[in-house]
């Protein structure tokens, strides 16, 4: 589904051919019920069909994961061409490992009554897939170097959320690039089937139960993940910024009750038409959590989880927190007041840092420079400046040791990677806060910081740009008389 609104079809055209006959057998007709599964090795797509059909689905993922030409079927007796279909098409949903075998094209083998053999088409030949299977799993492996055993259900599906989202680009329609979970993990081209397939595969590796859904009405997939046996919606591609935005990561679709997904508002928009959904989400425990207002990567250090909330005039703008994941609760750690210019006198509002962790640091970024944290010390270091030239930095990502600062015109365009180092541990230095309203940086705010507001409202002076971020008062973006008024009103009051 592409979210500018115009819908992405996800539908499915089967190619049937028989091309195989088979003399007249006879065998006893059975139904088999099988219990929930208790093995999250692997995910679900339609679990109940999956379920009543299991042996049979088993049977099929075994041989293709062989690339077996011809799957034998006939001891089933299914007839129903159309059931055949849509067993097949779980199989391949539910194990996203199986990216080779083409979803749309297969053909049937028949012994005159029964659907006896499925002869799968590969879309790559067997040493060619198997070179691709190997980066799967090693990109797979980069994924889950990021899991901790120690963390809870909770924590892990945000990890693995935030990981998808920050390494992939939405690609939406693009009808020239299949987009299956090795395009997803491997190159970093996703659409809602990619988002959704890459993060059931991840999240059963690291041993979270999930379920990918299918809205036929909307073209659409998300996934529903448990968290301490409740299942939740969560939606990768509607938490994935349009344009790309490095080293950002919505969590407005992070675990959505039914209720909550379905009905929108204004920072959601509604999902419908659940066509495959065997498990429902009653609880709105998430609903309305703090962590909504996080569009940082939730980094953890020493167990300890940190973010950073860039949201304009909320409780915690442009601060560094530590997140509590079990009880929503946020400390804050540091409080900055770095801005961002739009034309010459004025800023955009709210803020514009991204974080990423690193050997124990956590790194994050102002308009024009990098910092390192040490969270252990309380120490911040000036890890690398920003060539401004082309733009402003307004995120960063760390791949390898390697930071990459995320520069821009705007927070309005996609951003452009740019090298900034290699992360080390160096020497670290304190960096005071810097107070809103103490303009001239004396540390008090007074009458003399409301003097240089009133001069530079009537050109009389010229301050500097951190002078100016701190003498937006009340973080409209501009600085005016009505700064110098509020800072008065504070004095009075304090």
């Amino acid at each position: 589904m592409k979210k500018s609104g115009k819908i992405l079809k996800n539908s499915i055209v089967f190619v049937l051919t028989f091309i195989m006959a088979f003399s007249s057998m006879t065998f006893a007709i059975y139904n088999t019920a099988f219990a929930a599964e208790i093995d999250c090795s692997y995910i679900t797509y339609n679990k109940e069909l999956y379920d009543s059909n299991k042996e049979l689905c088993d049977r099929l993922a075994e041989g293709m994961t062989d690339f077996s030409e011809q799957i034998y079927v006939g001891d089933f007796h299914i007839k129903d061409k159309a059931a055949m279909r849509y067993i097949i098409k779980t199989v391949i949903r539910k194990h996203p490992e199986l990216f080779y075998v083409d979803p749309t094209q297969y053909m049937l083998g028949s012994d005159g009554t029964y659907i006896a053999v499925i002869c799968p088409i590969y879309l790559y030949d067997t040493k060619t897939a198997q070179k691709m299977i190997d980066d799967f799993n090693a990109e797979c492996d980069k994924y889950l170097e990021k899991i901790d055993s120690s963390m809870t259900e909770f924590e892990k599906a945000v990890v693995l959320h935030d990981e998808l989202v920050l390494n992939c680009k939405y690609v939406g329609d693009n009808d020239s690039l299949y987009v299956s979970a090795h395009e997803s993990i491997v190159n970093g081209n996703a659409n809602c089937q990619g988002y959704a397939e890459a993060y059931s595969y991840l999240l059963a590796r690291a041993g979270v139960h999930s379920e990918i859904v299918e809205s036929s009405a909307m073209y659409h997939l998300w996934n529903k993940v448990r968290i301490n046996g409740v299942y939740y919606n969560v939606d990768l591609t509607w938490d994935d910024p349009m344009p790309d935005k490095k080293g950002h990561v919505s969590h407005k679709y992070f675990l959505l009750s039914d209720s909550a997904i379905s009905s929108g508002n204004d920072e959601i928009s509604a999902h419908y038409g659940f066509d495959y959904a065997y498990y429902k989400s009653y609880n709105a425990k998430y609903d309305n959590c703090l962590f909504r207002e996080f569009d940082t990567q939730f980094c953890f250090v020493d167990n300890d989880c940190y973010v950073i909330d860039n949201k304009y005039q909320s409780q915690y703008e442009r601060c560094l927190l530590k997140y509590d994941t079990k009880t929503d609760k946020a400390e804050i750690i540091k409080k900055f007041d770095f801005r961002w210019k739009s034309g010459a006198t004025s800023y955009w509002k709210g803020g514009y840092m991204s974080l990423d962790e690193n050997n124990g640091l956590l790194y994050f970024n102002s308009a024009d420079c990098i910092y390192s944290y040490d969270v252990a010390t309380n120490t911040m270091n000036e890890f690398a400046s920003v060539d401004t030239s082309s733009g402003y930095c307004y995120g960063l990502r760390i791949a390898d040791g390697t930071l990459y600062s995320a520069v821009s015109t705007s927070p309005n365009v996609e951003f452009v990677m740019k090298f900034s180092g290699e992360c080390i541990k160096d020497t670290l230095v304190t960096i005071p806060n810097i107070r809103q309203g103490d303009v001239n940086g004396d540390g008090v705010i007074s009458i003399i910081d409301v003097t240089d507001i009133q001069k530079y409202s009537a050109g009389g002076v010229i301050l500097t740009g951190e002078q100016l971020a701190v003498a937006d008062y009340n973080n409209d973006g501009i600085v005016n008389i009505v700064d110098a008024t509020e800072i008065q009103k504070f004095m009075v009051s304090s």
